[in-house]
């Protein structure tokens, strides 16, 4: 069965030194943070714990997931606000523009598209109902190896759908964790502390 997701759990989400603003957490951020994040993440669990249809759930997972990658952009930029509803920034545009800012580990994203495609799949095709109906199964095969670069071993005996479950809750809390690095990252650049260090460091050049 797939467990309700622990943020004590260690995750590994981060990804190569120096190739986004943000490849691993910073500890004074997550620290201030956890608390809010088990409510945030129990919130989320309830949408698609209780699904076993697993045409809902990748469509549920899916709003999940586009809705927390919409926030993390909004904390890059506040004028993501006014483009939330637009339908031309489909989700795949919201990953493709957070992949661009760079800002957090580009396989967490990847792990996005991933659920993205299988969401796509279900909605193109009528008569697919199960994971395993799928004809690209090269979707499949990448569920079980990103849900190993989470650090998230699953049984044998795991379900497809079970297999679907921890990978979303996995990037639920990856998304949550550099949400908050991204608005405490907005607030600084807010403030006349960074304005005076940015000054100094510019004439320094």
């Amino acid at each position: 069965m797939a467990q309700e997701p622990r943020p004590e759990e260690i995750l590994d989400i981060t990804g190569p030194e120096g190739e986004t603003l943000f490849w691993h957490a910073l500890a004074c951020v997550a620290v201030e943070h956890a608390p809010k994040l088990q409510g945030e993440l129990d919130e989320l669990w309830v949408h698609y714990k209780d699904i076993t249809d697993e045409r809902l759930l990748s469509i549920v997972a899916a709003l999940c997931v586009e809705n927390a990658i919409q926030e993390l952009l909004e904390g890059v930029g506040p004028g993501f606000t006014q483009v939330r509803d637009d339908a031309d920034f489909t989700f795949s545009l919201k990953i493709k523009t957070a992949r661009a800012l760079r800002v957090i580990p580009s396989r967490i994203l990847g792990s996005c598209d991933l659920i993205r495609q299988v969401r796509n799949e279900f909605a193109h095709h009528l008569d697919k109902k199960q994971l395993s109906h799928l004809d690209n199964k090269r979707h499949l095969r990448k569920l079980a190896a990103q849900l190993t670069g989470f650090n998230r071993a699953m049984g044998d005996g795991a379900s497809h759908g079970e297999m679907f479950k921890a990978l979303v809750s996995d990037v639920l809390v990856a998304l949550r964790v550099y949400i908050q690095h991204v608005r405490r990252l907005r607030e600084y650049l807010g403030t006349e502390t960074f304005r005076a260090s940015f000054k100094k460091w510019a004439e320094g050049k």
